[in-house]
């Protein structure tokens, strides 16, 4: 279809007469109507039973009761649901091109959030965007702002205002969409990160650090909130008084008491001393200043098992064979050099993740705005399949099975920016959805019974996706 015809039928379509009856045929093909559908658009909006849908290119050009345009390619999806393409708002390592990428189509996810941004993974989205390469739209974070000792190597660590806010600056001439704040940021160093961020114009977010309350990392404009980090410190009836002890504790990270060490502990160990009322102020100020929570619960819920446990699942075992041998021995070598567990912490740790779940619940009825990731990268956590796990959980969190599946689609294409383009089925958006065997409304989990995928307006039926995963799995087993 030539981009004067694809033109002209979104003209029409903005003029309204596609809204009105069928569409008209279209010189040389090119269009393709999905049919029979029921349609979840993502907007909220009641599903639309035996809908249509209109591709073009990479746009979708009608949705919703019409019959096809002659001259379409019709694809018949009666019996089946159609959603918007997903979001996954947290990844890392898309520059793994030939694994994490693809594995993200096939399972639906059409965008992701990269969030820390390397050379190779901007080479990546432009190859994606020239058609070389099967993947999702992707925005892309700063390499790692963080304070010593550094939490991963090749971070750009700082200590003085000019050096936080030279790091900014190098974020915008790499073209990072958003710079990326980490745990040990001293809160001087935070703040003036946000101070040049605001000053180029530049979002950030992250991880609120370690000695920052978010009440003030949402005051300075942090958009996004990763991890529930500070949560339960910050709503803690003695949030003063345990910021106070976290600044006290010795700075040496080779000390046993080092405050980076010991964050974790005083975090799990505020939920008993947490503040409704805190917590309903600090909801309220998130609202007014349009920041997100991005509460990762997959990645949660799986840092804290014993080593063995998690080493010996066999659901976490399967997925393996997609994933390339050096990424195993990665996460593998990771898991095993965490520290060891007394007796009574696996437990400590489940309960202190159900307290997560009651958080994510509250802010959820109190209106934070909340969206969908994973941290997929992380160890054993599966770029793809945790996408769908994550659903899974928000809902055991207490969200309906229609807000997570937002937090996915609509919210998370606000949250990056791009509501005009992405998160809802509608005329003039990326033609990007995915088509389900079962009604995700009705069960969440129906989310990872895929019949196909369309990505860029490309339509990847069962047959596709199984050579997909065929080539991803031999990429695996290649150096």
């Amino acid at each position: 279809m030539s981009e004067l015809n694809r033109r002209r039928l979104l003209g029409g379509l903005a003029g309204g007469a596609l809204m009105a009856g069928g569409l008209p045929a279209v010189p040389g093909g090119g269009v393709t109507a999905l049919v029979r559908a029921t349609l979840i658009d993502g907007s909220g909006a009641p599903p639309v039973r035996n809908a249509t849908v209109v591709l073009a290119g990479d746009r979708i050009l009608a949705a919703g009761r019409r019959p096809a345009p002659p001259g379409a390619r019709v694809v018949d999806l009666a019996g089946r649901y159609l959603i918007p393409g997903l979001w996954d708002m947290h990844t890392h390592s898309a520059d793994l091109e030939r694994t994490f990428p693809p594995l993200h189509v096939v399972h639906g996810i059409t965008g992701i959030r990269e969030m820390a941004g390397t050379p190779a993974a901007h080479a990546v989205r432009r190859r994606i965007e020239r058609g070389e390469l099967l993947g999702p739209r992707m925005v892309i974070g700063s390499n790692l702002i963080d304070g010593p000792p550094g939490a991963w190597p090749g971070a750009d660590v700082v200590t003085t205002d000019a050096e936080a806010r030279a790091a900014v600056r190098e974020a915008r001439r790499e073209h990072a969409d958003f710079a990326k704040v980490y745990t040990y940021l001293s809160p001087g160093a935070y703040a003036s990160v946000a101070d040049e961020a605001r000053r180029l114009g530049l979002p950030f977010a992250g991880h609120v650090p370690a000695r920052v309350p978010v009440e003030q990392a949402v005051r300075l404009g942090q958009h996004t909130i990763e991890h529930l980090y500070g949560m339960y410190l910050s709503t803690s009836a003695q949030a003063a008084d345990l910021y106070a002890r976290l600044a006290a504790m010795p700075a040496d990270p080779a000390h046993p008491d080092w405050w980076g060490r010991q964050w974790w502990r005083l975090e799990r160990d505020a939920v008993a001393t947490h503040s409704p009322r805190r917590a309903g102020k600090l909801f309220a100020l998130m609202r007014r200043h349009g920041a997100w929570q991005s509460p990762t619960l997959v990645t949660l819920q799986r840092f804290r098992r014993a080593p063995d446990d998690l080493l010996n699942d066999p659901e976490l075992r399967a997925p393996l064979r997609y994933m390339p041998a050096q990424v195993r021995l990665w996460w593998e070598e990771e898991v095993r050099a965490r520290p060891p567990m007394t007796p009574d912490e696996p437990a400590r740790w489940r309960a202190y993740f159900e307290a997560q779940l009651r958080l994510v619940k509250a802010m959820d009825e109190a209106g934070v705005d909340i969206v969908a990731g994973t941290d997929a990268g992380g160890a054993f956590i599966f770029p793809g399949i945790d996408l769908h796990a994550e659903l899974g959980l928000l809902v055991r969190a207490g969200l309906s099975p229609a807000r997570a599946l937002r937090a996915a689609t609509r919210d998370a294409a606000r949250c990056a920016g791009l509501e005009r383009a992405s998160g809802t089925v509608a005329p003039g958006k990326y033609a990007d959805l995915v088509v389900l065997d079962g009604d995700p409304l009705a069960d969440i989990a129906n989310t990872r019974r895929i019949h196909a995928v369309v990505c860029r307006g490309r339509y990847l039926g069962p047959g596709d996706r199984a050579r997909v995963f065929a080539e991803v799995e031999a990429a695996a087993g290649t150096p």
